[in-house]
């Protein structure tokens, strides 16, 4: 359990500088924490429900959850969304399976670096479409809202 908190924390205040450098807003920063709690605890729960060695479907839940998440605040707090999404997604980032990646091919290891950069491909991917995918059905629903008034 400690070592899930220390996740949490870490994560939380690496969107928190990430938040700071994009100079978003000081009133958002308890949002982006949220965020990027949020983020992170999804993966965790997404890993620990289907196993552990899934990558792929875990980022995408993960990016998803975390993509519904900054159009609420989006329409709550009357800001862009790519401004409470791409912070909060920041743990998710594949920072370290791209060094492991880049070290490989660096090392000559082909085999390491080819399992490195499939792991960092699957989890960008999984990141795109589960944005993608939350924010299909957030504009879609707009364009059903729309076509309700008139």
């Amino acid at each position: 359990m400690r070592e899930v908190i220390v996740q949490l924390v870490t994560g939380a205040v690496g969107s928190l500088g990430f938040a700071i450098i994009f100079h978003v807003q000081k009133k958002y920063a308890v949002h982006v924490l949220s965020g990027s709690i949020i983020c992170w605890f999804v993966y965790l729960a997404a890993t620990a429900w289907l196993g552990g060695n899934e990558i792929f479907l875990p980022t995408l839940i993960s990016g998803f959850v975390t993509a519904i998440y900054a159009e609420i605040l989006a329409r709550v707090c009357k800001a862009p969304s790519t401004v409470f999404f791409m912070t909060s997604i920041i743990p998710l980032i594949p920072g370290r399976l791209l060094f492991y990646f880049m070290q490989a091919i660096v090392q000559e290891q082909y085999s390491k670096a080819s399992e490195y950069g499939s792991s960092t491909f699957l989890t960008a991917l999984g990141i795109a479409l589960g944005m993608s995918a939350a924010w299909t059905i957030c504009d879609f629903s707009r364009k059903i809202g729309l076509k309700k008034l008139r």
